[in-house]
């Protein structure tokens, strides 16, 4: 992926859509239905755009279905584009990533999440344009699909599923109200520390690793309490740092228990994955203690305990929970949660936990 990063970049759109298309390419535009609207953003996207012939679908919804992605898809093929923009936050992002890659691999969503068919052919060009700071979905080769109904989550990945084009405008994240500036920034901020602690991990990973991790310590709470236009930037950065080094080393165990506590209760991603970082970290940090220095340089503390009291203020003053009760779990709720946890995300844990640590843990986050 590309990345053009930038105040004010969404003006260079035009520019990027004739680089890959050509000067009357068509383009067909997956947005949500309302929030850009509201912002007046759409009026200028679809300006700017008017030189191409222009297809805005705008039926993008969060935790994208398999149904929702085929419709988008036949859509998609009924425009005939040269190529497909996303705007929005990542399930507008993965959905447009689904749709570029769909359209040159035919076939039911489903097939390919399920492992029945596979990717063969690179997708269509696709421009992945955020307006969050978190799921750095712009950056990555994976999307996610929901059937929340049957509690199910599926990923589809593959190297060809890259966005063509990143354009990473922090404007467009200055509209975040609180909650979804804390909740996407705490999926980027804890992506970085489990791609700190992978077996993955390398130099280059930990570099932005460590890098995401500064950069959120010190303006992830001013980017959610005030809406800093300097610390939404930032944050912007971040986002989009955290993603292109966990594509090389990978998220895990706060994910992996993110996952049950999403599908159950409803709740957030980032305040998902972010609940159980503390705790998470707690238990990781004796496998990676040479590396422990450098980690509380960059959140500016002295040690471990030090460390989790830190984020644990941290995600309370950006109005996000921190014990499992508050999202409405209970002790009899444990086993739930467990029997639906994708263990082998664990696999690149440096510390192996069996399910009746995990209880353990979790029963000290109620």
């Amino acid at each position: 992926t590309r990345v053009r990063f930038g105040t004010g970049s969404l003006a260079h759109l035009p520019d990027l859509v004739e680089e890959l298309g050509g000067s009357r390419a068509p383009v067909f535009l997956i947005t949500g239905r309302q929030n850009l609207r509201h912002q007046g953003t759409l009026d200028r996207v679809l300006t700017d755009l008017n030189r191409f012939h222009t297809v805005h679908y705008d039926q993008a919804l969060p935790f994208p279905s398999p149904e929702l992605v085929d419709r988008t898809v036949e859509s998609c093929h009924q425009a005939a584009p040269d190529v497909v923009v996303a705007i929005g936050g990542g399930s507008a992002l993965d959905l447009g990533k689904l749709v570029a890659i769909l359209m040159t691999n035919p076939g039911p969503s489903l097939d390919y999440a399920t492992g029945h068919k596979h990717i063969e052919n690179r997708g269509l060009p696709f421009i992945a344009v955020p307006t969050t700071s978190g799921s750095s979905s712009e950056v990555t080769l994976s999307a996610a699909m929901w059937q929340m109904d049957q509690k199910l989550s599926y990923r589809v990945r593959h190297s060809l599923m890259f966005p063509t084009i990143a354009l990473v405008d922090p404007d467009l994240a200055m509209s975040m109200p609180m909650e979804l500036a804390a909740a996407t920034g705490m999926d980027a901020f804890t992506s970085a520390f489990e791609s700190y602690w992978s077996k993955e991990a390398q130099p280059i990973t930990d570099a932005l690793a460590l890098r995401v991790i500064r950069l959120y310590t010190q303006n992830l709470e001013a980017s959610c309490r005030s809406a800093n236009p300097e610390a939404r930037a930032r944050c912007a950065l971040a986002s989009t740092m955290s993603g292109i080094g966990y594509t090389n080393s990978r998220p895990n165990i706060c994910h992996a228990f993110s996952q049950p506590l999403t599908l159950f209760w409803g709740t957030a991603h980032g305040q998902a994955v972010g609940i159980t970082l503390p705790a998470f970290l707690g238990w990781n940090a004796e496998a990676i203690k040479d590396k422990l220095p450098s980690l509380w340089e960059a959140l500016e503390v002295k040690g471990l305990e030090e460390a989790q009291e830190y984020l644990t203020n941290l995600m309370v003053n950006c109005g996000l929970k921190t014990r499992l009760e508050q999202l409405g779990v209970s002790s009899k709720d444990l086993d739930l949660i467990l029997d639906n946890v994708p263990w082998e995300r664990l696999n690149t844990t440096p510390s192996p936990m069996t399910r009746a640590e995990a209880r353990q843990v979790l029963e000290k986050l109620l």
